[in-house]
Formats: C-alpha cells, sequence, structure tokens
C-alpha cells in the first residue's frame, strides 16, 4: 500500500505499507519491515516467508504506474519516497485509480475528500462622498473594494498572486492544505484587475448583489458589505423588503385598503432612490389612485419639484383626470391632447404652462409628434399607465418614451410580459436605462436560454434582477382577495372622436331649434327624449347614430375603451357581461368582438326565445362555453343568474340606479366566488358626464327622484338642458 501525507516544506512524503491480506486494518511500515532484528521483521517472518520480496515485486509494478517511484527502488531497502507538489496532485488525480485496479491500497489525506477551494468575492460598497440618498438613479457613482476570499479566509490580490506564482494545484492555506485550480486564481485576478477605477454604478452594485455573480469566469460574490443608506437599500433588495411605511398625503382623498397602502409605500421607497418601479397589479385592483397618492405624497414632502408627465392610451385620458380630481383635487392637472392641446405645440409656450401645474396628461399616440415640446420640461416624474404601449422596443412612441428624462420613472401594467421576454426589457429600459443591459446581450443571456431552453439557471438570474423593481399582486392572491371588497365599482370616460364630436353638436343645435320652437309641453318632452336617445347613439358609435352598416373601428372612444379592457380580462381568462340599452348597439358589438377576438359573442335581447334563452345562460355558466356575454339592458337586466362572470360593462347608461343595479346584480349574487368589477361608461364633457355627476349627488334622496327612467330629464328647463347637452373642449379626442 502508500501513504501520502503533507509536509510544511514544499516537499510531500509518499510513505509504502504492508496490509495483512487476512486483516485488512493491519497496516506495517515497509521501513520497519527491512530491519531484521526489529519486532516487526520477526512478526512478518512467522506469518509470512520473506514478505519484502511481495512488497518489491509490487513496488515495481506501481512505479510503471506513478514513475516518481522507480527512483525509490534503487535503494536496496525502499521505504517511500518525496514528491514535488505537482507529483502529489498526479498521485492523487491520476495514481490513485490506476494503481487500485492492480490491487495495490492507497490512503489519501482526509482534506483530500473535500471539493477544490473556489475563490469568491466579497464587495466593498461606500456611499459617494457630497451626495444624499435622494433621487440618485441607477447611474449614481459609487466607490468600491474587492476582497478575495479561499475556503473562508480573506486574501489580498497581492496573496492571491503569490499563490498563482507557485503554479501548484496544492496549496498550504493558513495551516490547512487545499487544492486551488489555476483557471479559478486566474478568474479572480481578472475579476479584480478589470477595475482599477474602483467606482462602479449604483445599477451595477444592485446587479452584482442581487445575482451574486460577475462578469468575470462566473466567479460567486459571497458577501456585499455596504455602508450607510448604500447598505440599508441593497440588503432591503436582497430580501425582497423595499416596503417602509409612509404616511398617506393629507390632500389624499381615498381610504386605500392594505394592499394599495403597501403598493404606495413600495413606490415611495423606490423613488427615493430615484429607481424606476413597475407596478403591476392586476386589472381593477387601483394602480391609477395608487400612483396619484405616490405623487400627492412627493408633492407635499417636498421630494420633487416640477410637473410630473402621466402618458397614457387616448381611451382612458378622461378617467385619469376624472379619478385625479376626484382622488387628489389639490393636484393641478392639464391634458395635453384633443382640442385642448391647440396653443401647446409650440415648446417654449407648452414649457410655460406645463410649469403652472402638477400633472400633464398626454397620450401614446402624440408622444413622439410632441416630443420636442414634452422633452423641453424638467419632469419630476414620468409614468406610463398601460406600459405595455411599449413592449415594442422599435416603435416611435418607445424611443419617445425613453427620450425623455425625469428622476422618478413609474411604469403601470397589468401585463409586463405578454408574450415575449423582450417586452419586459422595454419596460425596464425605460425605468432604468442600461440596467438589463443592452438589447442583443439581454436576447443573448435571458431571452434565448429562457423561452427556447428552459433555463433554470436564467430564470431565476433574471427574476432577481427584476424582484426589487417590479411588484405584481394578483386578484387571485389569497392575502389580495382578503383585502378587496365584494364588488368594485368604477367610471371609465371615454373621449369622443372628432367625427362624434361633429355628430353630436349637431343633433344638440338641431334639438334646441325644435324646443324652442314647440309650445306644447308634451310635443317638448318628444324632442328631448329623441334627441336623449341620439345623443346616446352618437356617444357610442356613429355607426349607431347612422345605422349605416359602416366599419366600427378607430371611430369611437367608448369601442377603443371597450377593446383595452376585454383583451386584458380575456387574457386573465376572466369573462365579462356587457350591457347596453340598444339592440342595434348589442348586434353590432357582437360582430366586432367575435371577429376581434376569434371567439364567439353571445347576445341576448328581447327577441331571444326562452329555450335559446336558456340555453345561452347555461352555456355561459358552464365555464366551456363563451367569454362574452352581451345583453341589452331590458331583457338581460332581471331574472338571470351569471355567476361565472366576474366583470360588468355598462356600454351605455340607463341612468337609473336601480335598473343598473339589477342588471349588475346578474353577476353579484349568491353562488358568485370571485371578487365583480362593475365598470361605467361615461363620456368626458358630455351629456353623459353631467347627468351622472347629478344623479351621484342626489343618488341619497333615493332612486325615486329620478323615476323609472329618463323622464326626470325632461322636467328641466331649457337653461337647463342646454347646460347639460353642452359639448366641452376636452370631450375631444384627435
Amino acid at each position: 500500500g502508500a501513504s501520502l501525507m503533507g509536509m510544511e516544506g514544499a516537499a510531500w512524503r509518499l510513505d509504502y505499507l504492508l496490509q495483512a491480506r487476512d486483516d485488512p486494518s493491519l497496516l506495517l511500515p515497509l521501513s520497519e519491515a527491512w530491519d531484521e532484528r526489529g519486532a516487526v521483521a520477526r512478526y512478518l517472518d512467522r506469518r509470512f516467508a520473506r514478505p519484502w520480496e511481495h512488497a518489491l515485486t509490487w513496488l515495481g509494478q506501481a512505479a510503471q504506474v506513478f514513475p516518481p517511484i522507480a527512483d525509490s527502488l534503487a535503494d536496496a531497502r525502499p521505504a517511500g519516497c518525496d514528491l514535488t507538489g505537482a507529483d502529489a496532485y498526479a498521485f492523487l488525480t491520476q495514481a490513485i485509480p490506476a494503481l487500485e485496479e492492480l490491487g495495490i491500497a492507497t490512503l489519501a489525506p482526509a482534506w483530500w475528500k473535500r471539493a477544490p477551494v473556489k475563490p469568491t468575492l466579497r464587495l466593498e460598497v461606500r456611499s459617494p462622498r457630497h451626495q444624499s440618498s435622494g433621487l440618485l438613479g441607477l447611474d449614481a457613482v459609487l466607490t468600491f473594494d474587492w476582497k478575495i476570499a479561499l475556503g473562508g479566509a480573506e486574501l489580498t490580490a497581492e496573496e492571491l498572486e503569490q499563490l498563482a506564482a507557485l503554479k501548484e494545484p496544492l496549496v498550504r492555506l493558513r495551516g490547512k492544505w487545499v487544492e486551488l485550480r489555476p483557471d479559478d486564481v486566474a478568474a479572480a485576478l481578472r475579476a479584480v484587475a478589470t477595475r482599477h477605477a474602483r467606482q462602479m454604478s449604483l445599477g451595477e452594485a444592485v446587479r452584482l448583489a442581487m445575482t451574486g455573480r460577475t462578469d468575470a469566469g462566473g466567479l460567486v460574490i459571497e458577501q456585499v458589505r455596504a455602508d450607510e443608506w448604500i447598505g440599508d437599500l441593497l440588503g432591503r433588495m436582497r430580501s425582497g423588503e423595499t416596503i417602509t411605511e409612509i404616511a398617506l398625503p393629507a390632500g389624499l382623498r381615498a381610504e386605500l385598503r392594505p394592499y394599495q397602502k403597501r403598493g404606495v409605500d413600495w413606490l415611495a421607497y423606490l423613488a427615493r432612490f430615484g429607481l424606476g418601479a413597475c407596478l403591476a397589479d392586476d386589472m381593477g385592483m387601483g394602480k391609477t389612485v395608487e400612483f396619484l397618492a405616490l405623487l400627492a405624497h412627493l408633492k407635499e414632502s417636498g421630494a420633487i419639484s416640477g410637473p410630473a408627465l402621466l402618458i397614457c392610451p387616448t381611451s382612458v385620458v378622461g378617467n385619469w383626470m376624472h379619478e385625479t380630481n376626484r382622488f387628489t383635487p389639490e393636484l393641478r392637472a392639464l391634458v395635453h391632447h384633443g382640442a385642448g392641446r391647440v396653443g401647446r405645440s409650440s415648446a417654449e409656450g407648452f414649457v410655460s404652462e406645463a410649469a403652472n401645474n402638477d400633472l400633464v396628461i398626454t397620450t401614446y399616440s402624440l408622444l413622439p409628434r410632441d416630443l420636442k415640446a414634452l422633452g423641453a420640461v424638467n419632469w419630476s416624474v414620468i409614468a406610463l399607465d398601460e406600459a405595455q404601449y411599449i413592449k415594442n422596443a422599435e416603435t416611435k412612441q418607445s424611443h419617445a418614451a425613453r427620450a425623455l428624462s425625469a428622476p422618478v420613472r413609474v411604469a403601470l401594467t397589468g401585463t409586463p410580459v405578454e408574450n415575449r421576454l423582450a417586452e419586459l426589457w422595454s419596460i425596464m429600459q425605460f425605468l432604468n436605462p442600461g440596467y438589463l443591459g443592452s438589447q442583443r446581450r439581454f436576447h443573448e443571456q435571458f431571452a434565448v436560454p429562457i423561452e427556447q431552453r428552459c433555463d433554470q439557471r436564467a430564470t431565476a438570474q433574471l427574476h432577481a434582477l427584476t424582484r426589487p423593481f417590479i411588484l405584481r399582486r394578483l386578484k387571485t392572491d389569497p392575502q389580495i382577495i382578503s383585502d378587496l371588497p365584494e364588488k368594485v365599482e368604477m367610471r371609465e370616460y371615454c373621449t369622443l372622436t372628432r367625427e362624434q364630436a361633429t355628430l353630436y353638436e349637431a343633433v344638440v343645435r338641431d334639438g334646441l331649434r325644435q324646443m324652442e320652437q314647440s309650445d306644447d309641453p308634451m310635443g317638448r318632452r318628444g324632442v328631448i327624449l329623441a334627441m336623449l336617445t341620439r345623443l346616446k347613439q352618437v356617444c357610442n358609435h356613429p355607426a349607431h347614430f347612422l345605422n349605416d352598416g359602416s366599419a366600427l373601428l378607430g371611430r369611437s372612444g367608448k369601442l377603443a375603451r371597450l377593446d383595452d379592457l376585454v383583451t386584458e380580462l380575456l387574457d386573465d381568462g376572466d369573462r365579462a357581461l356587457i350591457f347596453t340599452q340598444f339592440t342595434v348597439m348589442g348586434e353590432r358589438l357582437v360582430g366586432y368582438l367575435t371577429e376581434r377576438f376569434g371567439q364567439e359573442t353571445l347576445f341576448l335581447h328581447g327577441g331571444v326565445a326562452r329555450q335559446q334563452r336558456e340555453r345561452m345562460v347555461e352555456r355561459f355558466q358552464s365555464g366551456a362555453g363563451p367569454s362574452l356575454f352581451v345583453l341589452s339592458l331590458r331583457a338581460g337586466g332581471t331574472g338571470l343568474n351569471l355567476t361565472n362572470a366576474n366583470h360588468v360593462i355598462h356600454f351605455d347608461r340607463w341612468w337609473n340606479p336601480a335598473v343598473e343595479t339589477q342588471a349588475t346584480d346578474r353577476a353579484f349574487r349568491i353562488g358568485q366566488t370571485r371578487n365583480v368589477q362593475v365598470r361605467k361608461f361615461v363620456c368626458s364633457g358630455t351629456l353623459e358626464e353631467r347627468i351622472d355627476e347629478m344623479i351621484e349627488r342626489k343618488r341619497t334622496l333615493t332612486e325615486n327622484v329620478f323615476g323609472a327612467g329618463e323622464g326626470w330629464l325632461t322636467e328641466l328647463s331649457t337653461d337647463e338642458l342646454r347646460d347639460i347637452f353642452r359639448l366641452r373642449a376636452d370631450a375631444v379626442a384627435d
């Protein structure tokens, strides 16, 4: 047998042993067997005939496998041999398996069973001098030092270079022998040598802290130490505890649910450091009020100065304006869109007007067209609503969004990734430019491995990188469900197209002329009711008013908003009831939705026979049938159990709370297991908005005030009606 022992110097000793066949635990040094007068020799001679002759035979065979043994055979009585470090490494890695195949047992040091020691890095980061923690951004410059660790012992670069200079795979480290692979040592030295400037961005520090890996040799960062607020920030990001409670702004006119408060706290924490945040709450969970609460907090606390910019789809401009006035009335808001945009196209005029407001609301369609004017403003915050609108990084609006700058950036979306990971890169590039690397590198490092090979390591690394900057909550989360009410009602404020506005004003002029010419109270009543019907039709869609069978796409703000909502709810696997009081409009919606989404849409109206009606309800309730159900308000407003829907959309309004509530309760009733979201479409700046406001003000006087329909409107004076019908400038979108 052979026994390898490490020595304090550069030499190693390989000892030769005799092992008894009948007692493998009996090991005797061959050096003692050569002493014929010794006890060992006498013992061996009694049990075995001249055992050293057998030992020499075995050593001769071993020398053919491991040449250093051959030199020792020149000695008349070989007992072992001295080895260099390289010889010892060759014995451990190559000779041991070969000797054991010959039947020669070997003994190796106990530490050899351990895995090779791999250098790891320890990063020490220091906060920037003369700079507070406020609104830094990921490009803030930090100073740092690398520390190299081997087997838990920290080394300087100079000590590691000395080990590398030995060119020995087995080294003595802090009193222990360890295996050290030269390639690992070289990688550690490269990692240190490539950062002579001793400076890195906050973004790079976050990447290293979250992934624990450098770009050099895949070395693991076992520890990140940082001082002051940098240490707190990195520690919170690694632990996922990036939520610190703030006091809600005094100007907020809303009672936030617990998960919404947590969302505001999270946004405020990242905004404190100028880090971009993506609030990815599910549809209908209140992203709007969370952002408005954040903006009011930043204003009240003095964290920002100057106006904020919100970019959103055209279909929700009115909704944002109304929610701002409702939840944060102290914030001065300006809509940069439609007729209100006239006179603001020049950079100078726009900068001046924007400075007089706290929030400017514009649209994705205007973003590239008005980029010069928008880029001239020193924005304090830039937010993207429905941020999936920039999911394609090469579109004009995506380029324009990234061209704008602000210390605080926020993205709001219920679908941060719809089809490809490249969409996530585009949103993150807006929020924190450069954090995920170039588009090409992201494609190679993450998109290809994850999408094509389901690479778990790449998936985990991307999750670690993006986790601090994306807050995703779903309605299906048990914690969220406990926070949500059973029924959430909201207004969806839509804008008119220019075609709708032209038709609207024509109907108003003709109706007012007829009212003024009518002396008969009943005739006047008939004129008003007819005008209400025609204006509702115009607000729904020009093709509804004209009844000419013309195309629907691109001509109605309501239809555009319906398209957005249905796209999102179908992506979430949800189901919806869509109410309209007009059978003609229902037929057009069914045709549009069926073609647009490639799936059947049910339609229940007064002309549907009872048996067919029952089959429709049964199919919808089964869960295997269509996800969309259009109903006329009269036919579908009562007597149905449609609890398989968790969305109710009132495309047009009956202006009677009791009737609308009855319709909503087709889904929100006993047997409903999910929370129901109810959306009521209202065209901003039109009679729809004004009548809705009147109903809300008088709701406490009971629904009897308004009668069973719209007759109460005919009792208003001509001046009151003229004010209700008047079209405001902000009602029109480009």
